[in-house]
């Protein structure tokens, strides 16, 4: 079995170790060692970083309790291992404000953790029951100030389970190993973590969804909440100087013109729609009415093809867009279901509705598509 060194020391970041085996994959190369820092994909966290004798590691299992390293190049004898501690010590600052958060949720709320995911994309964790956006604020609130109480976090191996209260998301058939922030939580966990909760530095949470009969968290820690901060702090300052708002006071800016937009979109959809009864007063009774237009919303397209029904025996159609993609209302005095059948057999289309309406997408030029409605 081998050796786990980052349970002995999480802040190890070089050591040395023999090659046990070395055993050719189709694409790579499956390497046991006597001993290892590289902590494996295990309990809902990605896997270390690093290299061993300067070969790149990119992927580390464990599997019946052997650590499978996966490198491009063979290995054997004696080797110099080397993890990236930047990424390790990141996963340990999430790895233990989940924990954080996880212990508070119990304790706040009483609900158990029943998921967690920490790779370099996304950090979630899920729960038992639901919170709603004040008990996430409270949650995280209460989080932050644990980090600044600074509690003392330990990892070990206890020779009697029975002395402790803890969590577990799933049955231990193996060593039981605990990690115990001092007065907020204990949990059964095979991860590296950080000596103490300050050193997590910044918990945030990001956003949540129901999920099954509970919630999931999004959230993140340490450099990655600075991170996350700094990317939003810019685009903030990019905001403020695009639209001449005060940094400070952004929500109200942006409310402000939105609502201006919103006045300036109805005052266009109001002259576009005296266009349109400007246009339609020119024309005259037909079997049918078929116009092509490159831009208007759907409620003035339905609007304009309803207007040149009352000048229609038939039916008549409003096709919007350009280069042989369009959009169609279609309305009918008998049944616009029938020109829909037409228009499918002769192109691509998506699209439906009743016997007086129907809409969709078409793919098709101009001209082949006035050619079918003519000859109709």
């Amino acid at each position: 079995m081998t050796i786990k060194l980052y349970d002995l020391d999480a802040y190890q970041t070089t050591f040395e170790a023999t090659v046990l085996s070395c055993t050719k994959r189709e694409k790579d190369y499956d390497v046991i060692l006597d001993q290892t820092l590289f902590f494996p994909e295990e309990g809902g966290q990605t896997c270390d970083q690093g290299t061993l004798n300067d070969v790149r590691v990119h992927d580390v299992q464990i599997i019946d309790q052997e650590i499978h390293h996966y490198v491009n190049d063979p290995l054997k004898g004696k080797i110099i291992g080397k993890i990236d501690f930047k990424h390790r010590y990141t996963n340990m600052q999430n790895h233990s404000g989940e924990h954080v958060l996880s212990g508070l949720v119990k304790e706040m709320f009483g609900f158990d953790n029943s998921g967690f995911h920490l790779s370099p994309n996304e950090i979630t964790t899920d729960y038992s029951g639901f919170l709603n956006t004040k008990q996430l604020e409270e949650l995280e609130k209460r989080a932050n100030e644990v980090i600044l109480e600074n509690h003392p976090i330990h990892c070990f191996y206890p020779e009697d389970t029975s002395l402790y209260d803890y969590r577990s998301k799933k049955e231990i058939n193996e060593a039981l190993r605990l990690v115990e922030i001092e007065g907020i939580d204990c949990c059964a966990c095979c991860a590296p973590h950080v000596r103490s909760t300050s050193e997590i530095g910044l918990i945030k949470i990001l956003k949540a969804i129901k999920h099954k009969q509970g919630v999931r968290i999004w959230f993140i820690c340490g450099y990655r909440a600075y991170q996350d901060y700094h990317q939003k702090h810019l685009q903030a300052m990019h905001i403020s100087q695009k639209l001449s708002l005060p940094s400070d006071d952004l929500t109200h800016g942006i409310d402000r013109l939105i609502n201006e937009n919103n006045d300036l979109k109805q005052e266009i959809s109001k002259l576009k729609k005296q266009s349109i009864d400007l246009q339609i007063q020119s024309l005259s009774v037909q079997d049918f009415h078929l116009v092509f237009v490159e831009e208007l919303d759907r409620s003035l397209q339905l609007y304009y093809c309803n207007q040149l029904l009352d000048l229609a025996r038939h039916f008549s159609t409003v096709f919007v867009g350009k280069e042989n993609n369009y959009r169609f209302y279609i309305t009918s005095h008998e049944d616009a279901r029938f020109l829909l059948e037409k228009l499918k057999e002769n192109f691509e289309v998506k699209g439906g509705g009743k016997k007086d309406m129907v809409q969709g997408q078409i793919q098709g030029s101009k001209e082949d598509i006035e050619e079918l409605l003519n000859n109709l």
